[in-house]
């Protein structure tokens, strides 16, 4: 892995996201772009009411912020022993994230509050960004204040396109770690547990198996209690397994996780 992908934006959780990509970029010895998606807009003079719409807003106050903030950050990125770049780019940060996602190894982005969010937590684009980047997607919350690429790393296998992609994603990532746990959850039907640990063995890494039996608690409350119990890092899963239409209406581990997550989720779909 060697080109980190973050998303700058001045909110409550820039800290968490900034050191845990520092310190995945100091390991892997990798380069980190910050991608910082500019609040500015072209107005378009012509369209109606147009000319009253842009006079309630005051464009060089905006432009001050965003150049402050910058400052603010190159100042922290400056000290640290991490080569870095900086872009600017105009228009919605989740497509703007997708669309730098191609020449990256890893995008960093933190994890959406939940109910109740204020002006200054983080945007709700974790899940639309992880199911349309062509990377991996690593979703932090705001209270992982570091990573340690030397800890295990807990993957949540289901026999899925999505998970599976997941896993090929993440194989820098768990070539780190001290030891891989493939955790599958019994829903009642049979999965292919030994794929996985197949795959991964054929790429020099060893993992140990785990049957964990749901019972009446959701799958990705087992998953989690699980990495917590062995000290994971990270949760390696897939994103969106059902339709995301799905997920949303009835529930599913993925719209759980990035909710609710209290370790970093690193995605793929």
């Amino acid at each position: 892995m060697k080109s980190i992908l973050l998303h700058i934006c001045d909110d409550d959780a820039l800290d968490s996201r900034m050191q845990v990509a520092l310190d995945l970029a100091r390991a892997h010895e990798a380069h980190l772009t910050c991608l910082q998606p500019s609040v500015q807009f072209t107005p378009v003079p012509y369209a109606p009411m147009a000319g009253h719409f842009v006079s309630d807003i005051n464009i060089t106050d905006m432009q001050e912020a965003e150049q402050a903030h910058r400052e603010r950050v190159e100042s922290r990125l400056q000290s640290e022993d991490v080569p870095w770049n900086w872009q600017l780019g105009l228009g919605d940060p989740a497509t703007l994230l997708v669309e730098q996602s191609g020449l990256a190894d890893l995008l960093v982005l933190s994890q959406p509050a939940g109910k109740g969010a204020k002006p200054t937590d983080p945007l709700p684009i974790a899940g639309e960004v992880a199911i349309h980047a062509h990377a991996a997607t690593m979703i932090v919350p705001a209270e992982s204040m570091s990573f340690d690429c030397g800890k295990p790393v807990v993957v949540a296998w289901n026999g899925s396109k999505e998970s599976s992609r997941a896993i090929r994603f993440a194989l820098p990532i768990l070539k780190m770690a001290s030891d891989v746990h493939v955790v599958t959850v019994d829903e009642g039907k049979q999965l292919p547990p030994l794929d996985a640990s197949t795959y991964l063995s054929r790429h020099g890494v060893s993992s140990d198996l785990h049957q964990l039996n749901a019972g009446k608690s959701k799958t990705g409350e087992v998953i989690e209690e699980f990495a917590q119990d062995v000290g994971a890092s990270a949760i390696v899963m897939g994103a969106y397994g059902h339709s995301r239409l799905r997920e949303t209406l009835m529930g599913g581990v993925t719209r759980d996780q990035l909710r609710k997550s209290r370790l970093p989720l690193i995605m793929g779909h």
